[in-house]
């Protein structure tokens, strides 16, 4: 799959099979997408396969087009408290990181002993990778399980040359909105993928009033993609 030749086929699905737009802030300088107005935001039923999709074509997009002089947006808040959706921007040269939230709505991840291989989800992340962004996996299970998800990451084949970096949880108060911040400390988080609003920003945990949080729903789809879960639930497959 490193190869140019074995390349080619994955960019050109890249190109034709993925569906749904490139969000305004990938296919703009920053400069141009942050005058934009962001793209309609998806209803949450929509968090299926077109969601992996889309954040597909998004993250190889923004990849594409990184500004050496100005840098690139991220899928972080730039404010640690206002809801008015703006996202951080992050000097040129970091690295690219798609952020993938492996915990079930409400729940923590079980890692499977035999995971299925879902070739959807494997050429997605193979195109994600050959653009150049690594791929980050972070989940609320405890670091003494840190192998049994590297091993299922790489039976599944999302992560086949044992490449994986993992954020788990290091102790028990720690929070996931910890791990983010922190890791946006040194690399650009492009975009974030979960199965629910609160994978993106723990913001969405503590919004009473629907309509306060309409402003942060504009990133999703555009930066913030509503998936299935990488390992799906009960039985249910991502098609």
């Amino acid at each position: 799959m490193r190869g140019s030749v074995a390349l080619l086929p994955l960019l050109a699905l890249a190109a034709t099979a993925l569906p749904g737009p490139v969000p305004a802030s990938a296919q703009a300088s920053p400069e141009a997408a942050e005058s934009q107005p962001p793209p309609p935001s998806p209803a949450p039923e929509t968090a299926t396969v077109s969601g992996f999709a889309q954040m597909v074509r998004y993250g190889r997009a923004a990849a594409l087009a990184r500004n050496p002089q100005s840098g690139s947006i991220s899928a972080i808040l730039s404010d640690p408290f206002a809801l008015d959706g703006r996202r951080a921007r992050f000097p040129a040269g970091q690295q690219h990181i798609m952020l993938i939230d492996l915990d079930p709505a409400g729940g923590t991840l079980v890692p499977p002993a035999t995971p299925e291989r879902q070739q959807g989800l494997i050429l997605g992340f193979a195109v994600l990778r050959e653009a150049g962004i690594a791929i980050r996996w972070i989940s609320d299970l405890p670091v003494e399980e840190a192998g049994r998800l590297r091993t299922a990451l790489e039976l599944s084949g999302l992560d086949p040359s044992d490449e994986a970096i993992i954020s788990l949880r290091p102790e028990s108060q720690a929070r996931k909105q910890e791990h983010r911040e922190n890791l946006a400390k040194t690399a650009c988080i492009t975009a974030i993928g979960g199965d629910e609003r609160a994978d993106f920003d723990e913001r969405f945990r503590y919004l009473k009033n629907p309509a306060a949080d309409a402003d942060l729903d504009k990133a999703i789809g555009d930066g913030w993609f509503l998936i299935d879960p990488v390992f799906p639930v009960d039985g249910e497959k991502t098609k």
